[in-house]
C-alpha cells in the first residue's frame, strides 16, 4: 500500500489533535482528525452531551474500505485517530500498513487532566472509578499501541517540547532515507 503519511495513536488526552496540527503545519501536510471525518461522512455531529458509545457505534459500522478513502488522496497527511482505533483490527491494520504510526504516550493522570482541561467531564463523574477505568483501558490497549512504528512519551512535557520531540521522531520519515522504513514516496 502507498505511504499516506503519519498517524498518531494513543488514549484520549494524549495530544493527538494538538500535536498533530502543529506537526502538519510544520511539515506542510494536511491534518485530518479521523473521528471528525467519520462523523462528517455519516452526517453526524457530536454534541458535548453525546455518549462515548456514539463514536464507537459509528466507527464499528464504518468499514475499513471506507476509512481508507479518507487517506487515498495523493496529498500526504498527519492523521489523528480516536483512542479506540486499536480495537478495530481491520482499520488499525490498514493504518499500520499505510502510515508511519506514532503512539503518543503519557501518564494516566496526565490524560485525565488534559481531558478535563478540554472541558470533557463525561467520564469524570466519579473521579476514583474514572481513574481506575482509564488505567484499565490503557493497560489493555498498551500491547496494541505498541505496534506503532515509534513512541513519543509526552509525560511532563509542555506542548512545545512535546511537539519538538514529535518532529524529531518523524525527521527520518521525512528524509530521503524513508525507504529504509519500507515506505513508498515518503520524501516526495
Amino acid at each position: 500500500m502507498a505511504f499516506a503519511g503519519i498517524a498518531l495513536i494513543g488514549l484520549r488526552g494524549a495530544g493527538k489533535s494538538t500535536l498533530g496540527k502543529l506537526l502538519a503545519n510544520q511539515i506542510g501536510w494536511r491534518f485530518v482528525e479521523l473521528n471528525k471525518e467519520i462523523e462528517a461522512q455519516n452526517g453526524l455531529h457530536r454534541s458535548p452531551r453525546s455518549s462515548r458509545c456514539t463514536a464507537r457505534k459509528v466507527f464499528g459500522a464504518w468499514s475499513s474500505q471506507r476509512s481508507g478513502s479518507v487517506w487515498r488522496a495523493s496529498e500526504l497527511m498527519v492523521l489523528a485517530t480516536g483512542g479506540g482505533i486499536v480495537s478495530e483490527p481491520l482499520t488499525f491494520d490498514l493504518i499500520l500498513s499505510s502510515f508511519y504510526t506514532i503512539w503518543l504516550k503519557a501518564e494516566p493522570e496526565e490524560h485525565m487532566a488534559r481531558v478535563r482541561r478540554q472541558g470533557d467531564l463525561r467520564p469524570m463523574a466519579d473521579d476514583r472509578s474514572a481513574m481506575q477505568e482509564l488505567r484499565t483501558i490503557l493497560l489493555s490497549r498498551e500491547p496494541l499501541y505498541a505496534r506503532a512504528s515509534a513512541v513519543v512519551d509526552t509525560a511532563g512535557l509542555t506542548v512545545e517540547r512535546a511537539a519538538a520531540r514529535l518532529i524529531d521522531t518523524v525527521a527520518p520519515v521525512l528524509s530521503k532515507d524513508a525507504r529504509a522504513f519500507g515506505l513508498q514516496s515518503a520524501a516526495s
